[in-house]
């Protein structure tokens, strides 16, 4: 197979801070397959959260090209070659997968929501990020998201005085405002900090306490006033059943369960469950990462793709967002161009 595989180094408009590190860059890896002039996309985006790293996520993906069938509609048998391979889904195995949706949808000349039979459905508006930062810094980040039509915030909470983070924010955005600790607080603080909070008319809670721990999970759900949605908690499609009854809904990313494949499964799960979804992203992703996520986006009920907005050098359009919406266009696949 003509495939070209490499890496790309990403570069965050602002530091980005979570409640374990900091963020200025991201190398993800780009997997290209050109069959006779029509080019086939997907993305890996490593997290080291989960043990990946770049060149083992490059080796990876060279691996795995391979395991992709003749037919570009075979996804089913694609699907069993991946989960033997990497029985836990992650990054390399999402860029195979999306690169063999996009390849599928464009052999049927169809755009990917409308082969995955979502069109023309509409999808939930995304959120946009606020890394952690001063107050006054997230307050004046807050109101240019809102003046390029954003409605929806999430906001990184863990470090320094949440109060005053979200006073800052609220007085400069009327929006919706969505909070992430990325698992900082234990569960016997959680339900007294998310108390002080709820009067800033916050949304949901994101992953409040460390990733085991679906006891303190269910704990803090117990005492919460507010909705509490799982991410870190949840990889892959048995994790959904495993967190039922422990949280409000759970935010499924393409880079963590392996791919659209199995990221629709589990959206189904959930709501079999009763479980609300939210579609999530890396810090820094391209728009080719976040194209296959956006193109599931009209299956669920809360959307938080963004990867490509932080930073200042996408090489590629696909899904432009307007006003906080998505803009699909009728190509074919992803729909993902090179910028020119």
């Amino acid at each position: 197979m003509n495939a070209t595989i490499r890496a790309i180094d990403l570069h965050l408009e602002v530091p980005f801070a979570i409640s374990r590190a900091v963020r200025t860059e991201k190398r993800i890896i780009l997997v290209e397959l050109d069959e006779g002039g029509r080019v086939s996309r997907g993305e890996a985006c490593p997290d080291a959260f989960f043990g990946e790293t770049p060149d083992g996520v490059e080796r990876a993906v060279r691996a795995a090209v391979p395991l992709l069938p003749a037919d570009p509609s075979d996804l089913a048998t694609l699907r069993a070659r991946l989960d033997a391979v990497f029985p836990h889904g992650g990054a390399a195995a999402a860029a195979i997968d999306i690169l063999a949706h996009d390849r599928a949808a464009q052999a049927a000349g169809v755009p990917l929501r409308t082969f995955l039979g979502l069109a023309p459905a509409e999808a939930p508006p995304t959120s946009f990020t606020l890394g952690i930062a001063a107050p006054e810094v997230m307050g004046e980040r807050a109101a240019a998201a809102a003046a390029k039509g954003f409605g929806v915030l999430k906001v990184k909470l863990g470090k320094g005085d949440d109060v005053a983070i979200l006073s800052a924010i609220r007085a400069r955005f009327a929006g919706t405002i969505r909070v992430d600790p990325n698992a900082a607080w234990t569960p016997l603080e959680s339900p007294g900090r998310i108390e002080r909070i709820a009067a800033f008319g916050i949304e949901f809670v994101e992953q409040p306490v460390p990733p085991d721990d679906i006891d303190g999970l269910r704990y803090v759900r117990e005492r919460s006033p507010l909705p509490i949605v799982a991410d870190e908690a949840v990889v892959r499609l048995p994790d959904v059943d495993r967190l039922a009854g422990a949280c409000d809904g759970i935010n499924v990313k393409l880079q963590k369960c392996g791919g659209v494949a199995e990221a629709r499964d589990m959206v189904a799960r959930a709501h079999e469950l009763g479980l609300k979804v939210m579609l999530g992203c890396r810090a820094a992703e391209t728009s080719v990462g976040i194209a296959a996520a956006a193109h599931l986006a009209p299956a669920v009920e809360w959307a938080d793709l963004d990867g490509n907005l932080l930073i200042v050098d996408d090489p590629f359009i696909a899904v432009p967002v307007e006003r906080g919406r998505f803009v699909f266009s009728d190509r074919p696949g992803l729909g993902a161009m090179p910028r020119r």
